[in-house]
């Protein structure tokens, strides 16, 4: 049973049908691969349009070369690199200075995505990505879109209202440097929480493009493994409630259920721009592979109202 944040809209014209707005949701999806997955980047060469924004993940693992070399890669076969910078990990100005301008000018970057960093102690001067951005590294010259990080069932260390203004503050530094401004969230399980966050955003940012974060295709085991470590909450039960049993663990699950609610919305056109960012749990390829067959128009609606069927 849906809920009143996810009803359909009863004043959809047969011009603006949801079959059309989630396939040109899924046209126009964002993904991200690991910097050393060379097996992932392979398959966003092979999958995934010209053009589409791929982002590189920063891991404690990965150094700058590796960033780079992805970056590259990814830029040369027509895509749009998306790196992430870690606040956190950063060693030093230099070190910020050095990296950007190797991506800039090496790998033809021109967005990023800015994220404080999973660890608890800072590697150098940054402890987030407000330090970050404020620094200036930051006005390169080919730096033209800078991304931040969204939390739609909030953040287990900053409470909301803290977590509200210090977005809409680097939104307002980012759009003082000249860049456009953009949100990514984290993925989440359920559409409500994300339209109440997305709702709410609205209403203090009305054109910030914003990519929702979604879950590929992946055994339910994988995404709850995924979900606990990044602290993803409540909606995690999604992936158990949507089964009849205990079952549904050793089975597999798509983000076709928060697809079509975001898609049945009223409040739709009204949370525009948005867009679909992809988490490869299950591998890029596959991830790519689905997401492909729902922009191809290749699936069905479900008559319960929930989800959609991939056909091909």
């Amino acid at each position: 049973m849906q809920s009143s944040l996810t009803a359909p809209s009863s004043a959809a014209d047969p011009a603006d049908t949801v079959r059309e707005r989630i396939v040109d949701l899924a046209r126009e999806a964002s993904y991200e691969v690991s910097a050393r997955d060379d097996k992932g980047i392979d398959a966003a060469i092979a999958r995934l349009a010209p053009g589409t924004r791929v982002s590189v993940t920063w891991l404690p693992a990965d150094d700058d070369d590796n960033r780079v070399i992805a970056s590259r890669k990814l830029r040369d076969a027509g895509f749009e690199p998306v790196p992430h910078i870690a606040a956190r990990m950063v060693t030093s100005h230099d070190h910020l200075q050095h990296l950007l301008g190797r991506l800039c000018d090496g790998a033809g970057v021109t967005q990023l995505l800015v994220i404080s960093g999973d660890v608890n102690q800072a590697s150098g001067p940054f402890d987030d990505s407000a330090a970050l951005i404020a620094s200036p590294a930051f006005r390169q010259a080919a730096l033209r879109h800078i991304w931040l990080g969204g939390y739609p069932e909030g953040h287990p260390k900053v409470d909301q209202t803290t977590l509200d203004a210090t977005l809409d503050a680097k939104i307002e530094t980012i759009r003082s440097l000249g860049m456009t401004p953009g949100v990514i969230t984290q993925f989440c399980f359920d559409a409500d929480p994300i339209l109440r966050w997305m709702i709410a955003f609205r209403r203090r940012n009305a054109d910030v493009p914003v990519r929702i974060g979604l879950a590929g295709p992946a055994g339910i085991r994988t995404l709850l493994r995924f979900a606990a470590i990044c602290g993803v909450g409540t909606s995690a039960k999604a992936l158990i409630t949507r089964g009849s049993s205990i079952a549904r663990l050793l089975s597999e699950t798509a983000p076709d259920p928060i697809i079509r609610d975001l898609a049945e919305t009223s409040a739709y056109r009204e949370l525009q721009p948005m867009g679909f960012h992809l988490f490869p749990f299950g591998g890029l390829d596959r991830t790519a592979q689905w997401m492909g067959s729902v922009a191809s128009g290749a699936f069905h609606l479900r008559g319960s109202a929930s989800g959609f069927q991939v056909t091909e």
